[in-house]
């Protein structure tokens, strides 16, 4: 009764209005017949017919025809009108029809002639009400369109609520009080603010002045509620246009009421899925395979899009920003005459509030596209489906793999990428699974031994000791590479996720029935996942392990630079000379302290293998770098090379000769040259001058008094780097082999623009400096000391 003086109330200035057009002051006095089809009984009721009689106080005159369920023809509709002003109101005729099974035909037959008698009888008007959509599925789409045939050749069509007018009938039946009208007129102007800042991003029609307007009225709802309810769901036969929406709107606002929900107005994201009320009402439309999906991904304790919202936190949880959007687009997904989808920007108006950052909206979509199982996108829409998305098929493809495929496509992979300079081992079980021979090897452990896997440290160090059941005889020829645990487990749910791609493209059933964007998204997919697997890779085999002086030692060689296409044995090679452990190029010195210090000569084939022999020796590239080294010292006269009976100091050693060639340390054949150590003056630099004192160079010939009279010699002096040893052989070596004893001491400043390693200065200098006995006086890094 409320609802029906609410609605007088609405209408009366309409009421006023025909009135004054019909010239009268008040409605005339009339026999009013009402006849509701909800509420008539059709087996048992008086049919419409029979009502109409009974009501106008003429049961008699269709009395028969009432019992028998027949139509009356004109002649009797004429008798019963009379010359009398009647009314006659018929509610819900459709449906009545749709219940009126057996004589159904007699109530379409009865309706035409009423419908025609009532048009030639001045004093009788009808109003009939059919639905806008059809009740009861086929059968009901059948009588109402048989009624609509009855009525269209004599109705004048009035719609009770059209347009924005539904927004003021909503408020009314769903509020008593609105408050502040100023509170409507803020929102929406904060709104239309909004959409005005964000243009492209939101339809063009909410940044129209009129779209400030629907706001307004629309309030405490956004119009996009209304409007979605209005032009798909109520599309669907069975749903009521007008009652429907309240229905839904009335529960949706009885939850947020409850709730003491915070938001200026009632968005699409705040109708709660979860409500069974309002899943209930919607899920009798669509059916209920959908309560499967909403489970899955939109409302409930472990939808996927609660879960993000929960995992991200901040302004997702605040806002509930991944589940309001799966909300609206589950919301937005569906319509009786197949339009369904919805498009980012009018996802941007089912969610934006003032206080929330526009931007997060597409970066939250992404994520539900990656999550969800049963989103669809396609031609810039998203929509809702029983039928599962890429997703969910991704998910039962990488569940369809055995280990033993993962594991096949990983060695697979690592076979790929290994490389073969240095040679590479993959997936070594024991240690005879490595050669020990005269060259150098890089093993790559399996996965499932990554570096904190238990006993790693002393399968490793067995690897590198052992070959078989005997000890290894090249011990610092082998590398061995280990993976890093999370990054192979990042790696591996990159693999599953790659060959749950390819069985996707090569299930042929399957394929066929994905559309041109699904199969090019396939596409694209497998050429991205494929594109970074070396990258991949290399990151996961990030540890390095060799023998060391004092046991294994390890190195983390770090992620590789992005971009790079290294193998694992180029990444290795690339690593160990960074850290001047792997050499090109070795110094005769130091071959002469490492392998020549306490021998007389040695074959080039056995310092080789002392190379490959000994932990702490540096790795040499190849045996060309010690051939490079031989020669250089050979040629500054360090040490001598014997081939055959012909010894070679101080001159090229032919190039084919090395593979017999003996080393001889300190040849005693070998007569150092003299010296003359006659002091000579020193000419000074002119003031200011930035060159090092000239020393007149020595000519051999002796002058002035004989060495024997000289008992001592001073010199300071700068010599180019590049001729240390020529200073050494020429001048310290002369010195000694006088009889003098030597006390030198060195000015060294080394700077590099591109800067050098502190390993440098740790594992090259200072080990040096304490393995000759040196007595460092001062040592300083970064400026020059001062002397």
């Amino acid at each position: 009764r409320r609802q029906r003086q609410m609605c007088i109330r609405d209408r009366g200035w309409e009421v006023q209005g025909i009135l004054q057009e019909a010239g009268v002051a008040a409605v005339p006095e009339a026999a009013v017949v009402t006849f509701v089809g909800t509420a008539a009984d059709p087996i048992h009721g008086r049919t419409p017919w029979g009502e109409l009689a009974h009501q106008l106080g003429a049961y008699g005159v269709l009395e028969e025809h009432d019992r028998r369920r027949r139509a009356p023809g004109k002649d009797r509709l004429h008798q019963l009108l009379g010359q009398r002003p009647t009314l006659i109101l018929m509610d819900e005729i459709a449906e009545y029809a749709v219940k009126a099974k057996e004589f159904r035909d007699q109530v379409v037959a009865f309706f035409q002639e009423l419908s025609e008698t009532v048009k030639v009888v001045p004093q009788a008007v009808l109003v009939v009400t059919l639905p806008s959509s059809a009740p009861y599925g086929e059968e009901g789409a059948r009588a109402l369109h048989e009624l609509q045939e009855v009525f269209k050749r004599v109705e004048t069509i009035r719609t009770p609520v059209e347009g924005e007018e539904i927004y003021e009938v909503i408020r009314r039946r769903l509020f008593e009080d609105m408050g502040d009208p100023r509170e409507a007129n803020q929102t929406a102007e904060q709104l239309f603010h909004l959409y005005q800042q964000l243009r492209e991003d939101v339809p063009q029609e909410a940044r129209e002045v009129s779209y400030r307007e629907r706001l307004r009225k629309a309030y405490p709802f956004h119009p996009e509620v209304v409007d979605v309810l209005l032009e798909r769901w109520s599309t669907f036969p069975d749903f009521q246009r007008t009652r429907g929406v309240l229905r839904l709107l009335a529960n949706v606002v009885a939850e947020l009421y409850q709730a003491k929900h915070q938001a200026p107005l009632i968005l699409p994201a705040h109708i709660n899925l979860a409500n069974p009320a309002v899943r209930g009402e919607l899920l009798r439309h669509i059916g209920n395979e959908y309560q499967g999906v909403i489970a899955s991904d939109v409302a409930g304790g472990s939808a996927k899009a609660e879960r993000l919202d929960r995992e991200i936190g901040s302004e997702y949880a605040r806002f509930a920003v991944a589940s309001g959007l799966a909300r609206a687009i589950f919301f937005a997904s569906f319509s009786g005459g197949g339009k369904q989808g919805v498009s980012l920007q009018r996802l941007r108006l089912a969610l934006l509030q003032p206080d929330l950052q526009p931007a997060i909206i597409a970066d939250a979509m992404q994520r539900l596209a990656q999550e969800l199982w049963y989103l669809h996108a396609e031609g810039g829409l998203y929509w809702f489906s029983s039928q599962p998305n890429l997703n969910r098929v991704l998910v039962e493809k990488e569940e369809a793999l055995t280990p033993d495929a993962l594991s096949t496509e990983i060695r697979n992979l690592t076979d790929r990428f290994a490389g073969n300079k240095p040679k590479v081992v993959v997936w070594p079980q024991q240690g005879a699974d490595i050669p020990d021979r005269e060259e150098l090897f890089v093993a790559v452990l399996a996965p499932e031994l990554h570096r904190r896997a238990p006993g790693v440290d002393s399968h490793v160090g067995e690897l590198l000791r052992k070959c078989g059941q005997k000890f290894r005889t090249y011990q610092n020829a082998v590398l061995v590479v280990v993976a890093e645990e999370g990054d192979m487990a990042a790696l591996r749910q990159h693999l599953r996720r790659l060959l749950a791609y390819r069985a996707i493209r090569e299930d042929r059933a399957l394929w066929r029935q994905l559309g041109e964007d699904k199969r090019r998204e396939v596409e694209n997919k497998l050429r991205s996942l494929e594109a970074g697997l070396d990258h991949r890779l290399a990151s996961a085999y990030r540890h390095l392990a060799r023998v060391g002086e004092e046991g294994v030692q390890w190195y983390d060689m770090g992620l590789p630079t992005s971009g790079t296409r290294l193998t694992l044995a180029d990444r290795v090679v690339e690593f160990l000379r960074g850290e001047e452990v792997l050499v090109s190029k070795l110094a005769p010195q130091s071959l002469l302290r490492l392998a020549l210090a306490h021998v007389n000569e040695k074959p080039v084939a056995d310092l080789y293998r002392d190379f490959l022999r000994n932990p702490g020796f540096p790795l040499l590239e190849s045996k060309e770098v010690l051939l490079q080294s031989l020669a250089q010292g050979v040629a500054q006269g360090l040490f001598g090379v014997r081939v055959g009976g012909k010894l070679f100091v101080r001159e090229p050693v032919p190039s084919d000769a090395w593979e017999d060639a003996v080393v001889v340390v300190q040849p005693p054949e070998v007569e150092p040259p003299t010296l003359s150590l006659e002091p000579r003056e020193v000419r000074e630099s002119p003031p200011g001058s930035s060159e090092p004192p000239v020393m007149p160079v020595p000519t051999g010939e002796p002058s002035g008094p004989s060495p024997a009279q000289l008992t001592s010699y001073f010199l300071r002096v700068q010599v180019p780097w590049d001729k240390l040893s020529d200073f050494v052989r020429g001048v310290v070596l002369p010195l000694r082999q006088a009889g003098a004893e030597l006390q030198l001491e060195v000015v060294l400043h080394a700077h590099a623009a591109q800067g050098f390693k502190e390993a440098t200065l740790q594992h090259a200098v200072r080990e040096t400096l304490q393995q000759i006995g040196a007595q460092v006086l001062q040592e300083g890094v970064g400026n020059e000391p001062s002397m």
